[in-house]
């Protein structure tokens, strides 16, 4: 059963895909560069794992053990190529590797601080049309009850003017019945 380089990575929990890659070089395997890992191989890098981190060996030690430990079975045979150089003993990752997981850390913590100020945007986001529509129907009706009274107070105004205005009447008409000037006979008296 094969294995991937990235489930391996995960299950030994390490930074990248290069730190097996370069353990299945430095221990001979042919097939170092491919992205999936025949299942002997990833016996073997486990135990290298295990040898570096539960027994305390050193690089050289542990693939000199593992190299010891084969059984000479045909999926080992071809791992015979063995370069102790190919790891780095300096235990150190190299710069842009570091620099890259510092820019993902960085894009992963912006993102996810947009995504909660969206969150949190939304959230205020109805609250104040919520505020603004309550307001709103508030004030409409506020104003049209203001408006009202002040239509009514101006007419009140109008109804005192016209009554306490002067009334004349000489020219004006009054209902009913019309009755005809009264003819005045000028003569000599009048």
């Amino acid at each position: 059963m094969n294995t991937s380089r990235n489930d391996l990575k995960w299950e030994l929990g390490l930074g990248t895909v290069k730190e097996i890659t370069n353990v299945r070089k430095a221990l001979g395997q042919t097939d170092w560069q491919q992205t999936t890992i025949s299942e002997a191989d990833t016996l073997e890098v486990r135990q290298y794992y295990k040898l570096i981190r539960e027994d305390r060996l050193s690089v050289q030690e542990a693939i000199l053990a593992i190299a010891n430990a084969r059984t000479g079975t045909a999926a080992e045979f071809q791992n015979d190529n063995i370069d102790e150089n190919a790891i780095d003993h300096s235990e150190h990752r190299d710069a842009q590797e570091e620099t890259n997981e510092l820019v993902f850390a960085v894009q992963t913590a912006t993102t996810e601080a947009a995504l909660a100020m969206t969150d949190v945007g939304a959230g205020a986001a109805a609250v104040a049309v919520d505020a603004f529509f309550v307001s709103l129907g508030s004030n409409v009706a506020e104003q049209l009850h203001s408006r009202s009274a002040n239509i009514r107070s101006n007419f009140k105004q109008v109804v005192q003017a016209v009554q306490d205005a002067p009334l004349d009447l000489r020219n004006g008409s009054l209902p009913g019945k019309k009755t005809e000037p009264q003819k005045r006979i000028t003569g000599a008296w009048g």
